[in-house]
């Protein structure tokens, strides 16, 4: 009789397993691992394993996808102005700047340049006291600019002013200036 029940046990367990195994998918779990007697660690169970028994085939893995890294773009130059009124305004506008001295006197050509003996240092000191107020474009023809403005020194003296500049890519080529009557 205990023989019958010794095969009866694994035959029961055989049988659990087909039925498992005809639904399509088996679960085999291992036996626990022990933890090693000189480690206190508490022992880790090893994970299940899941066989596919349906013939499916397994899902495929997500594609890698590769973006290419483009090198940054070097900064863009500078647009140059060929609208005279526009020149103007960012001269002025340098000009008023604290630190704008050097980027208004490149919009100056050499030939205006030479008017300040083509010496930067004579320009700054003349450029660092001064301040446009209450510039206004009077008229534009062509490369040339009329406009008038308010010449601020460092003694705080408003002097109105009239100016005629021509402008050939993006820089003042000439320019005449004189006190408003």
């Amino acid at each position: 009789m205990k023989l019958s029940k010794v095969i009866a046990i694994p035959a029961i367990a055989l049988a659990a397993g087909l039925g498992l195994a005809a639904c399509g998918t088996t679960v085999i779990q291992p036996a626990p691992v022990k933890p090693a007697a000189t480690t206190p660690a508490a022992a880790a169970s090893a994970p299940q394993v899941i066989v596919n028994n349906n013939n499916n085939p397994a899902p495929a893995p997500a594609p890698t996808v590769y973006v290419p890294v483009q090198a940054p773009a070097a900064p863009a130059a500078p647009a140059v102005q060929s609208d005279p009124w526009s020149v103007v305004v960012a001269y002025t506008n340098d000009v008023n700047t604290p630190g704008g001295n050097s980027a208004a006197w490149n919009l100056l050509s050499p030939s205006v340049q030479a008017t300040w003996n083509s010496n930067y240092n004579t320009y700054v000191a003349w450029a660092d006291p001064t301040s446009f107020s209450n510039v206004n474009e009077v008229s534009e023809s062509g490369d040339t600019v009329t406009f008038t403005f308010d010449l601020s020194n460092s003694a705080g003296t408003d002097v109105p002013y009239t100016a005629t500049f021509t402008v050939g890519n993006g820089i003042i080529t000439s320019s005449t200036s004189s006190p408003s009557s």
